[in-house]
């Protein structure tokens, strides 16, 4: 199948979660799907589940681990090798780290600020430059609630996501009149599986109502996209933590959230 014609989205951390929800976003539209994920059988499980919904939408996949060195860029050279014109990027894929610091495991920190930042920054370049030499494209950025609240045993995670949103926030006004435009998803605590990848299953945050449909992040992150938005809080529980990010000082809402990360039984 050949993505050459028509408008295509690159979705990363597509066969689950917000991910997947967004790639059905496009679909839908009509939109051609270019996905991507670390874990090959789970991609091609979510391929099969777009293309069933969406027989008329070209779909593809590549599958790639983003946490590693060099991925990132030969992402971009594949999707270059296949003649495909990615008129939506979609930095989705992360992951967190729940604990204390000084006991969480360093390399799976140092992956996952590579795969939160470092992918994230070179996809961005990649293929800015290329949107930015024909006039035309759409980047979105999965920031979180937490990219405005410091968050005790979730720290590395956090900081990744407070510099997606400085970041992508400096690129809307680099970037203005080119043609392109960024828009900042920032999710609330979200039903996917990021609660058991960061170990957070049994924690209070996990399970409480707070907890959000991907279902609905993803429609109302896509909307955002397609109207050149420059943030979308998706729900009214995102708008509430980014209120209080604002409105706190930042040691009150680091204790608020260790609160909340803790488990519901010690």
């Amino acid at each position: 199948m050949n993505l050459n014609q028509g408008k295509t989205a690159l979705i990363t951390g597509a066969s689950s979660g917000i991910g997947f929800e967004l790639t059905r976003c496009f679909a839908r539209d009509g939109h051609n799907v270019l996905m991507t994920a670390h874990h090959e059988e789970k991609l091609q499980d979510a391929v099969q589940k777009i293309k069933s919904e969406f027989p008329n939408v070209q779909v593809e996949s590549i599958a790639c681990d983003l946490s590693k060195d060099g991925a990132a860029t030969q992402l971009y050279q594949d999707v270059q090798s296949r003649g495909v014109q990615v008129e939506f990027l979609v930095n989705n894929a992360g992951f967190g780290e729940r604990g204390s610091f000084l006991e969480t495991d360093l390399q799976k920190e140092i992956g996952l600020i590579h795969l939160n930042i470092i992918s994230l920054v070179a996809l961005t370049k990649f293929f800015a430059q290329d949107m930015v030499k024909r006039g035309s494209g759409k980047i979105l950025q999965l920031g979180s609630v937490a990219s405005f609240i410091p968050h005790p045993l979730l720290s590395v995670y956090a900081a990744s996501k407070a510099f997606i949103l400085s970041f992508t926030e400096a690129l809307q006004v680099e970037l203005k009149d080119t043609g392109i435009s960024l828009t900042l998803l920032c999710p609330p605590p979200t039903d996917t599986n990021f609660f058991e990848v960061a170990n957070m299953e049994n924690t209070k945050i996990a399970n409480s109502s707070q907890v959000q449909s991907p279902v609905d992040v993803a429609e109302e992150g896509y909307k955002g996209l397609m109207n050149g938005d420059a943030r979308v809080l998706p729900t009214y529980v995102a708008k509430m933590y980014a209120a209080q990010g604002i409105t706190l000082p930042d040691a009150w809402n680091a204790a608020i959230t260790k609160k909340q990360l803790e488990n519901v039984k010690e």
